[in-house]
């Protein structure tokens, strides 16, 4: 009997085995872990937004609007408005660690709010821009829109993936 316990007991083992195997490749599905290039994500996102205002931001930018540096992150794509009276900008970070994410929804948040009470009280339509923009965290990637077509950006964005 002892012998059949021995097997039943290492049947239960390698079940166990197959159950964590399982369960770990699921947790780094879920996770979203892209290996999309930037600048190819950031060319459907910007095919998909209206960029007609917009331009490519330096480095130097995206450090003063969002207080990040762009060399502790595998890549970072910055599109900012033409007019200081208008408030459209596109960022999309690859992130090199998915612990940094949080960190970048900070400097997002931070944005807005800025924007917001730059805004208040006389540009009502930029503020409905910023209300109405988008923040999507997808695994090691973030982007954030604000823009006219900011539901179009973010398919898109998901879609390059």
């Amino acid at each position: 009997m002892t012998e059949q316990l021995m097997k039943g007991i290492g049947i239960v083992k390698y079940v166990l085995l197959i159950f964590l195997f399982l369960f770990v490749a699921g947790l780094v599905q879920e996770e979203g872990i892209s290996d999309a290039d930037i600048g190819d994500v950031a060319k459907k996102v910007a095919e998909a937004a209206d960029m007609t205002d917009l331009s490519a931001a330096d480095n130097r930018t995206v450090k003063r609007l969002y207080g990040i540096d762009v060399n502790e992150y595998e890549g970072v794509a910055l599109y900012v408005s033409d007019s200081n009276m208008k408030v459209e900008e596109i960022l999309i970070v690859k992130l090199q660690d998915v612990s940094q994410a949080e960190g970048v929804e900070d400097a997002v948040r931070s944005r807005v709010e800025t924007q917001k009470n730059s805004f208040e009280g006389y540009g009502a339509e930029q503020c409905k821009l910023l209300d109405d923009s988008v923040v999507d965290v997808q695994g090691n990637y973030i982007l954030f829109v604000v823009n006219g077509k900011a539901g179009k950006a973010d398919e898109a964005f998901r879609k390059s993936l």
